[in-house]
Parts: C-alpha cells; sequence; structure tokens
C-alpha cells in the first residue's frame, strides 16, 4: 500500500527540547521564574505547594490518557498561592517559555519535510502537549515548519493524550485516508502503540544508540531514512 501522508509527534521527533521529559527537576527555577514576572513573593512554601500541584498533573508520574486544561492546573498553583487569577495568564506565559526558551528543529527536520512536499506526501502532527499548554503556546514551537503540515491536532484539541485511540483516529479522518496509508512517525512507546491500534505504519525514531523493541513496523536513526520507507511502500505495491 502507498503511503500517502505522514503523521508525527513534535517533541524530541521534529522538535528538540534540551531537557529531561519529566520537568520536575526543573519545578523551581521555572516557578521562581513564573513568581519574578507575577510580582509574587517567592517563598520556599510558594516552590513546594505549586511543585505539588505540577507533580499532579506531571503524566511521567501519574499517567493519564484525558487532557486536562492549562486554567485548571494554573488555578489550583494560584489557589495554593493565595492570590486572586488575574496574572494566570502572565503565568502561564513565564512558565512553559521558560521550557520553550531553547526549543529547535532538529537538524535533520526541515531537510526532510522539504523532500517529503517535494515527493507529494500529504503531512500532520498529533502531538501531546506539556501540562495542557494551550495552543497558542505549542505551536510556538513549530512556527518554522507549521507550514508544512496541512492538518494538526494537539491533546489540547483532542480531549486525550496517547495512546488513546482518538489521538490517532482524529488525525486519519482529517487526512480523509485509510488507516494504512498514513505513517505515524514519533519516538515514544505511546506513539508507537497508538499508531499500531489505529492499523497506521508506525515508525521509531530513535536518535541514540539504545535499541527499542516496542512493536514499530521500522525503526530510524535520523528523520531522512522516512524518505526511503515511503519509495519501499511504492515498490511493495507495485510489485
Amino acid at each position: 500500500m502507498t503511503i500517502k501522508a505522514i503523521g508525527f509527534d513534535i517533541g524530541h521527533t521534529l522538535i528538540n527540547y534540551p531537557h529531561p521529559l519529566s520537568w520536575k527537576s526543573l519545578y523551581p527555577a521555572a516557578l521562581s521564574k513564573t513568581l519574578q514576572a507575577c510580582q509574587i513573593e517567592e517563598t520556599e512554601t510558594h516552590i513546594t505547594s505549586a511543585s505539588a500541584v505540577l507533580s499532579k498533573y506531571n503524566t511521567r508520574e501519574n499517567y493519564r490518557e484525558y487532557e486536562v486544561t492549562s486554567d485548571t492546573i494554573f488555578k489550583e498553583i494560584f489557589d495554593a498561592w493565595g492570590q486572586n487569577y488575574d496574572k494566570l495568564t502572565l503565568s502561564k506565559e513565564s512558565f512553559y517559555g521558560f521550557f520553550q526558551a531553547e526549543a529547535a528543529c532538529f537538524d535533520d527536520t526541515i531537510e526532510t519535510l522539504n523532500a517529503l512536499r517535494t515527493m507529494g506526501i500529504r503531512m500532520g502532527f498529533t502531538t501531546d502537549v506539556a501540562y495542557a499548554m494551550d495552543n497558542n503556546y505549542a505551536l510556538k514551537d513549530i512556527a518554522e515548519i507549521q507550514h508544512y503540515f496541512d492538518v494538526g491536532f494537539t491533546s489540547t484539541d483532542i480531549g486525550f493524550r496517547k495512546p488513546h485511540a482518538a489521538s490517532f483516529n482524529t488525525l486519519i479522518k482529517a487526512f480523509g485516508l485509510l488507516a494504512k496509508q498514513i505513517m505515524y512517525v514519533g519516538d515514544e512507546e505511546k506513539d508507537i502503540i497508538g499508531a499500531n491500534n489505529a492499523g497506521m505504519v508506525s515508525v521509531l525514531v530513535s536518535r541514540g544508540d539504545e535499541e527499542k523493541d516496542w512493536g514499530q513496523r521500522y525503526t530510524v536513526r535520523n528523520l531522512s531514512e522516512i524518505i526511503d520507507l515511503c519509495f519501499k511502500s511504492e515498490e511493495r505495491t507495485a510489485t
């Protein structure tokens, strides 16, 4: 079956974030910046109480497939701080901005997307956001490459997180193609499980030397390798 479209995960697949997958160790620094931006006195109690709320919604610690809203999280933090909500937006801008400051495309991202566009492959994404990040923040990270995508959804849009079926079925429906005509490329187990369950062609991008077997159809070390996989699918169809 010829591959007609590719869906991507975003973080650590197309965009590099030089932070650990769990942000817990960086809570104090991020919250310090947030308190300063909101002109709220920084105390150990403020840092501790807010960190407890963030840990509650840290999906690396407490797995959940449903998505919450950023207001849910930050209102809970402001309640713990004994503050009203007039600086809620400012707090989100500061907190999310702390982690997004060094986000950048991997070296192989743009050249690969360019090649796929030249081949006539349609592209999209379905991606989970950290701490219910609103799209107006989350999509800043892909501003440089957003024009390549025909469709795209975050967990905020869908209301669920991968590997929930909605994360993948929403993308399939938007493409208007059969699942087996769509390749899905991601870097985590949930990407592979969700893509396989949806009937898509699963591709794990594993940039390090560690061997990972989560049932993926293919594994690539460099994003550009998926170009050859598209050609292979065409050859297989022809034969």
